[in-house]
């Protein structure tokens, strides 16, 4: 892949591609926007194109995606580019991944310990923090001195879907990059691309909300609910499709409550009485509840049987 297969962020890519021309790249980046539009893609793309060693490709701002350097980054084996998210520090940890519910000072200290090593391949050494909302104090207060002061040739960049819960202190000394939703027509294509069929896809992207992440998880929810029985046994038949393992099922689940929450809201907007509106309230309140239990020691087959008997209840349907 290069900078010529992302759909929908030129404005976000035409930005990189500025700094890279114009000699002056910034220390620390936030990447900002919705989940599931291409961020952490384009990050890795970033320090690809900071590292090919392609001539022709380094006049375009682009990479080759064929050099050493960009094959070992793709691979995510590159010496001088880190790429850490929650897999990355449940290895460090020796931890199992879904126990990885924030960013530990313990990977910001092996991150900036690397980042005073000289480098082995790379012209620019790449510390990606996937999650950046989702850093410890602690752990922001040890990153704080590295992203003021980098040894030369360092970046940083720090990836959030959910910009205004990272500290101040951070979001200060980064320069941000916007990204925008995709448009429905991108998320068909891609959809398309995944061999979603169309009219899956079309019901699918109604809960999208400009991600790719979520369209390709509503459209696999939807399939596997076509099959089952929509009476009343529905939500124990929809628990019981969940994904067997933990680190997969809970995502799924999250997924769930999300398109309920969705059809929550948009029939909340359409209701006719006070009472109703009223009713649809606690529903979305009760469904927040039950989207924060999946990040505890709950599980997600419970949460979602819970959430969908609930939603029932309020004549909220899949």
């Amino acid at each position: 892949m290069s900078f010529k297969k992302i759909q929908g962020q030129e404005k976000a890519i035409e930005t990189l591609k500025n700094f890279i021309k114009s000699g002056r790249i910034p220390p620390a980046l936030i990447f900002s926007g919705p989940a599931g539009v291409g961020k952490a893609t384009c990050a890795l793309e970033f320090a690809k194109t900071l590292n090919c060693t392609d001539e022709n490709c380094n006049k375009e701002m682009d990479n080759c995606s064929l050099c050493q350097n960009c094959k070992h980054i793709d691979a995510k084996t590159h010496p001088d580019i880190a790429f850490a998210d929650f897999e990355y520090q449940a290895n460090l940890r020796g931890e199992e991944v879904e126990k990885q519910q924030n960013i530990k000072v313990d990977t910001i200290r092996h991150l900036t310990a690397l980042s005073q090593q000289k480098a082995t391949l790379a012209k620019w050494k790449v510390f990606i923090i996937d999650n950046g909302e989702k850093l410890q104090t602690e752990g922001a207060n040890a990153l704080l001195k590295f992203i003021e002061e980098p040894p030369a040739n360092t970046l940083w960049i720090l990836i959030t879907s959910k910009r205004e819960a990272m500290l101040s202190t951070i979001k200060s000394r980064c320069q941000i990059i916007n990204f925008a939703p995709l448009s429905d027509e991108i998320l068909l294509n891609i959809l398309k691309d995944n061999m979603v069929e169309e009219d899956l896809a079309k019901e699918a992207l109604t809960y999208a909300q400009g991600s790719s992440a979520m369209a390709l998880k509503a459209s696999e929810i939807l399939e596997d609910f076509s099959t089952l029985n929509k009476g009343a046994s529905f939500a124990m038949e929809a628990a019981r499709s969940l994904p067997r393992t933990l680190a997969q099922s809970r995502p799924y689940a999250s997924c769930i409550i999300d398109m309920l929450v969705f059809k929550t809201h948009k029939t909340w907007l359409s209701a006719d009485t006070e009472k109703q509106k009223t009713d649809l309230k606690e529903l979305l309140n009760k469904l927040v509840f039950y989207k924060k239990a999946l990040t505890r020691n709950v599980a997600p087959s419970l949460v979602v049987e819970s959430a969908i008997i609930r939603a029932q209840q309020n004549q909220i349907e899949f």
